[in-house]
C-alpha cells in the first residue's frame, strides 16, 4: 500500500471514529449492554398519607372546640344523646354537687329519688314511664284531664315549660316527711314565708313568682315530687 491510499485509510477510519462518539452517550459500567428504557414524564412527588388510627378519620381536623368541656349541661347533653333521648330542659343542668340528703332516706326512697333524677337529666322519657309504673300505681302529675303523665310532661316542654329540669331541682333540695310520704321540697311542708325559703328555690321559679306565692298565698304552689316509704312515686305536680 502506498502512502496515499494509507492516508487516506487514516482519515476514514478517524470520521468513523468521530461519528460513534457524537452519536452514542456515555454509559456507566452498570448500564453497559442494558437496552435503553423510555424515560417517563416528569411527575410531581406525593408524600405518602400518615396511617390513620382505627376509627379515627382522615378529613382535616377541626380545632374550634378542642379542649371544651362543659362539665355539667354539657355531660347531660352527652348522656342524653347515649340514652336515645331527645333534649328536655332537664340536659341543660350543672351537674349536682349537693350532698346525700339528710337525715338518710330510706333505701327504697332514695333509690327512686335517683332514678327520677338520671332519667330526667338523660331525657329518657321511656324510663321515666317505667319509674311512674314501677309500683302499678301510676303518678298524680297534673289537677286536669291528662291521663298519661310522659305525654303530659313532652307537652310541657314542647310549651317551654321547663318541667324535667323543675323535677330534677327540687329533688335535690331538702325534703320533708309527713306519715309514709316524703315530699320535696320541704317548703310545701313546712310553709314558704321567708326570705330564706325563696333564696332556697331561686333558679326554679323567677323570683317574682317566688315571692307572689309567698306574699299572696302563703305556701308554695310550685312543682312538688312526693315519694312513698315504699319507693312507690306519687306525685310530681304543680297548682292546686
Amino acid at each position: 500500500m502506498n502512502r496515499l491510499t494509507r492516508l487516506s485509510v487514516c482519515v476514514a477510519a478517524s470520521l468513523v471514529a468521530c461519528t460513534e462518539r457524537t452519536a452514542t452517550p456515555a454509559s456507566s459500567p452498570e448500564d453497559a449492554g442494558a437496552p435503553a428504557a423510555a424515560v417517563a414524564p416528569t411527575q410531581p412527588v406525593v408524600p405518602d398519607s400518615p396511617p390513620v388510627a382505627p376509627g379515627a378519620t382522615g378529613g382535616a381536623v377541626d380545632l374550634t372546640d378542642a379542649g371544651t368541656n362543659d362539665a355539667g349541661s354539657g355531660d347531660a347533653g352527652a348522656l342524653a344523646q347515649a340514652s336515645g333521648g331527645t333534649d328536655c330542659s332537664a340536659a341543660k343542668l350543672k351537674a349536682s354537687t349537693k350532698a346525700a340528703p339528710k337525715p338518710p332516706l330510706p333505701p327504697a326512697v332514695e333509690s327512686m329519688r335517683t332514678r327520677i333524677i338520671a332519667a330526667a337529666r338523660a331525657c329518657d322519657y321511656a324510663e321515666l314511664g317505667r319509674l311512674v309504673d314501677e309500683k302499678g300505681k301510676s303518678v298524680r302529675f297534673s289537677f286536669g284531664p291528662d291521663e298519661d303523665a310522659v305525654a303530659f310532661w313532652k307537652q310541657e316542654e314542647a310549651k317551654g315549660e321547663p318541667t324535667l329540669a323543675r323535677i330534677v331541682q327540687v329533688l335535690e333540695l331538702p325534703y320533708a316527711q309527713e306519715g309514709d310520704l316524703y315530699y320535696w321540697p320541704s317548703v310545701h311542708i313546712t310553709g314558704f314565708k321567708t326570705e330564706k325559703d325563696v333564696k332556697m328555690l331561686a333558679g326554679v321559679y323567677p323570683k317574682a313568682a317566688l315571692e307572689s306565692m309567698r306574699k299572696e298565698l302563703g305556701s308554695y304552689l310550685g312543682l312538688r315530687v312526693g315519694i312513698a316509704k315504699d319507693g312507690d312515686w306519687q306525685l310530681a305536680v304543680a297548682g292546686d
